[in-house]
């Protein structure tokens, strides 16, 4: 019988490695979502078991209760370690190890992934520069990741005897951390690691690290809020997917441009080019377009979307995908944006990082489109696709 099946379902062991506390987006968004996963049935070891020290010792505490069990796979997340994504999702890859990337502070203060590869000529490792992987990549094969996020097949385990320790030299000085060691252990015993530079994780210390450079210093950053008396964020775009959609729109010259959730992306838009723009929120959509009318720019059309409305994406330069909201409320949902807006032949797409988001830019973007690039990876950020020869 087919594994990953509502019959025979993977069986996913998750331990959350703590301090007493763990996120609440953990708690709210991560777990709930695991645990809804269709095909895959989720065991969660008690929080009071995954506190110990050192961390090596804790982990390989985790790992014997694992197999202990008959569960297929072993998912270990830090506690200030959150998924942007639904890992649970890559049971169906049947990988041996999956390391979901996050941002770290190393050397020099540097921000990297926790995803590596090994210079040939020496036994260091580099972090990989995920900017220079082709965006379309799911999964790829590297010599090293990080164990704050990863998820680890069975058979792994059960061919390595204490798969968690720290290496240290002749004179007691640490050489090897936990994560290498365990990499380094994993591939010599024949096994593949791979990281996911489309699925990655927000690290949470004072600050979480992906989103340090989500806002913007510069001198005009509240020009268009208080021009247009609208502010930024919430709902709407921050200043720096402003910078990357204005980027876009000077870089290839649309001019019509057709929207998914009108708001202040619409009045900045129509700056420079010809805007259609589709609400299912009526008083929003008369709001938007009365304060089009005091400024002299190319026409903004903002139309009230309901259920029987016929949007034609002929004609057009340029999606934009923001809107609406989902199926829970009543009208037309964002899937409902992306099968219209997936025949024309540039889409840029808010909230490209969030669940809903990647799972419909999959299912309507990907086979025709090819992802050129994004501006960052925190779940609010912008993706710019480009239907492909």
């Amino acid at each position: 019988m087919k594994k990953g099946t509502i019959e025979n379902p993977y069986k996913l062991y998750v331990a959350i490695l703590n301090h007493g506390w763990i996120r609440r987006e953990m708690v709210d968004t991560v777990l709930p979502t695991i645990g809804k996963t269709k095909g895959v049935v989720t065991t969660l070891e008690k929080l009071n078991k995954t506190w110990h020290h050192p961390i090596s010792s804790n982990r390989n505490r985790v790992v014997k209760r694992f197999l202990a069990t008959d569960n297929d796979y072993l998912m270990m997340i830090d506690d200030d370690v959150v998924p942007l994504c639904n890992p649970a999702y890559f049971a169906f890859a049947d990988k041996d190890v999956i390391g979901f990337p996050a941002k770290v502070r190393q050397v020099d203060r540097q921000l990297n992934w926790v995803a590596y590869v090994k210079n040939p000529d020496r036994r260091d490792y580099a972090p990989v520069d995920f900017t220079k992987v082709d965006q379309s990549v799911e999964l790829l094969s590297v010599d090293a990741v990080g164990t704050g996020c990863i998820l680890i097949h069975r058979r792994v385990l059960e061919n390595m005897k204490a798969p968690f320790h720290i290496h240290f030299d002749e004179d007691g000085i640490l050489t090897t951390g936990t994560d290498f060691a365990f990499c380094e252990r994993a591939k010599e015993a024949g096994f593949e690691i791979f990281t996911t530079p489309r699925r990655v994780c927000e690290h949470f210390k004072e600050l979480g690290m992906l989103d340090m450079q989500s806002y913007s210093d510069s001198d005009d950053v509240d020009t268009a809020a208080q021009k247009y008396g609208i502010p930024w964020g919430g709902f709407a775009i921050t200043p720096i997917d402003w910078e990357f959609i204005k980027r876009i729109i000077l870089d290839n010259k649309p001019l019509k441009i057709l929207e998914f959730g009108s708001g202040l992306s619409s009045l900045l838009m129509s700056e420079y080019a010809e805007v259609e723009s589709w609400e299912k929120n009526f008083d929003w959509a008369d709001m938007v377009q009365d304060k089009h009318l005091n400024f002299n720019l190319p026409p903004l059309s903002v139309k009230k979307w309901n259920d029987d409305s016929e949007i034609d994406p002929k004609g057009f330069d340029l999606a934009f995908i923001d809107g609406p909201t989902g199926k829970i409320n009543s009208g037309p949902g964002r899937e409902e944006s992306f099968k219209i807006a997936s025949k024309c032949d540039a889409i840029i797409v808010h909230d490209a990082g969030r669940d809903e988001e990647q799972q419909l830019q999959e299912k309507y973007l990907m086979p025709d489109f090819k992802l050129i690039k994004k501006n960052g990876w925190h779940q609010s950020r912008c993706a710019y696709w480009e239907k492909g020869e």
